[in-house]
């Protein structure tokens, strides 16, 4: 969806096919750079997503890490997520969760002219000298299609079968640990004393990983080894 924003905004029609029955259910990732900004500025959606940002995190917390919630701070990695970069361009880092961002994206896109289908698979794809020739496959009905496009997107993640039929490999370290998402809600107030911060690393003999906390600071997640 975030490739079909700019496209469609000079007037290409896409189709994005989409594995999953709809948009995340889950946060997952939630900065978006500075950059990512301008480009959903470019394409009209940088105020919605400003202000659910806003809805949803304190703006303009820190990056740090502790032992404990409660106990000693080891460092401050960024005091400020926007110190230092809010004078370079009209746009801000912001930190929103997917699950809120998707939808965001998923109206523009289709505003823009994109077809999406969810709960849908590329099956196969073919190159030729003026395109790409793909079938897809419908998860629910097992009807298949064959669909021609000038370009084909490979949006599929670390482990994309696209890549993976093109020859491409994976280089670099690889996984860098296997680790579980933890979903709470809770008065953290009493731990956070005061203070605004958006990344909480912990780093403890117990536990390696870090916080995200929503507002009104009564909910959140952790991500741990």
């Amino acid at each position: 969806m975030s490739a079909a924003l700019p496209v469609g905004h000079h007037g290409v029609k896409t189709l994005v096919v989409e594995h999953h029955r709809g948009t995340a259910i889950h946060p997952r990732a939630a900065q978006i750079s500075q950059r990512t900004m301008e480009i959903l500025r470019t394409v009209g959606v940088e105020q919605i997503v400003r202000e659910k940002s806003d809805e949803q995190f304190v703006q303009d917390g820190a990056i740090m890490a502790v032992e404990t919630l409660a106990g000693r701070e080891l460092a401050y990695f960024i005091a400020n997520l926007n110190e230092g970069v809010r004078d370079v361009s009209p746009c801000e880092r912001v930190f929103i969760s997917q699950s809120l961002l998707e939808p965001l994206l998923k109206t523009r896109a289709e505003a823009l002219g994109a077809e999406l289908r969810f709960a849908t698979d590329m099956v196969s794809f073919e190159q030729d000298e003026s395109g790409v020739t793909a079938v897809i496959q419908d998860r629910d009905s097992g009807r298949t299609e064959t669909v021609r496009a000038s370009y084909l997107v490979a949006a599929d993640g670390a482990h994309s079968r696209i890549r993976h039929g093109l020859g491409i490999p994976m280089r670099g370290r690889g996984v860098f640990s296997n680790s579980v998402t933890i979903y709470f809600r809770g008065d953290l107030t009493p731990l956070l004393r005061g203070r605004n911060l958006s990344v909480i690393y912990v780093n403890n003999a117990t536990l390696r990983g870090f916080f995200r906390i929503e507002k009104p600071l009564d909910r959140g997640f952790l991500a741990r080894r």
